[in-house]
């Protein structure tokens, strides 16, 4: 089955960037200085971050993001893992329609928020960065599974097939680019007239790309976190799109 990705078919996206910290941040120990830390970052960046969120377990920052439409959603912008700090930051919701979020120069707040971090944490070392983009292309009524599943060469297992999880490592030299592809569905309202179904089953294929520094030999310096972030940059959507529409 013929589909081809592009742009114009993501209807949801969203970045993320992981930082993986050694010795890791204790919530119990560290809370004051996290807590510090994560009133600086809502008063630098309060179109990302907005209400901090802690707890003997958690620590979090929401925002209250408002859409078109007199929408609002509310995610998690920063959250504290147990292996480091995890930024998230909207580009696309699909909420009844996809929606842009417009949030300027999201590696600019990244870089800016690594800095202020390293700078309060200064006898930790940045290890790992990765940045995560999770994207969901719509393919409408096509089904995605079948899409997916037409790459296959038998069609024997193109018609047993029930569901389908892609994992694919193709590392470079220095970088790790891990990719999650598989269907998914959603029943969308399609109104209320008597000759129209309630819903119709919409389609749509996640794809989830993950970017990291392959070699892990002590704290990244500014110039390699930088070197992540360009690639990143380049490489999601135009090389991304490339290789998913079999082009190289």
């Amino acid at each position: 089955m013929n589909y081809e990705f592009d742009v114009e078919h993501i209807s949801q996206h969203v970045v993320k960037y992981g930082v993986q910290i050694q010795p890791g941040i204790g919530l119990a120990d560290e809370k004051t200085k996290l807590q510090d830390y994560c009133n600086w970052l809502i008063e630098q960046a309060p179109e990302v971050f907005e209400t901090l969120l802690s707890g003997p377990n958690q620590l979090r920052i929401q925002k209250n993001f408002a859409l078109a439409g007199s929408r609002r959603v509310d995610m998690p912008t920063f959250v504290l893992t147990a292996r480091g700090p995890l930024f998230t930051f909207p580009e696309r919701i699909y909420i009844d329609q996809p929606q842009d979020v417009h949030l300027g120069d999201k590696d600019r707040i990244f870089r800016k928020a690594l800095d202020e971090l390293r700078s309060r944490f200064s006898d930790r070392q940045v290890r790992r960065l990765g940045v995560i983009h999770e994207l969901v292309f719509d393919t409408g009524q096509f089904n995605s599974l079948e899409i997916i599943a037409s790459n296959l060469k038998s069609d024997i297992w193109r018609e047993r097939l029930a569901n389908i999880n892609i994992h694919l490592e193709t590392p470079s030299e220095d970088k790790n680019i891990n990719l999650d592809v598989r269907p998914t569905h959603v029943m969308r309202s399609r109104g209320s007239a008597a000759d129209m179904p309630e819903h119709d089953t919409m389609f749509g294929i996640i794809v989830n790309v993950e970017i990291n520094n392959r070699q892990v030999k002590g704290d990244l310096s500014k110039s390699e976190v930088n070197d992540i972030l360009t690639f990143a940059a380049d490489y999601v959507p135009d090389q991304l799109i490339r290789f998913l529409n079999n082009e190289y």
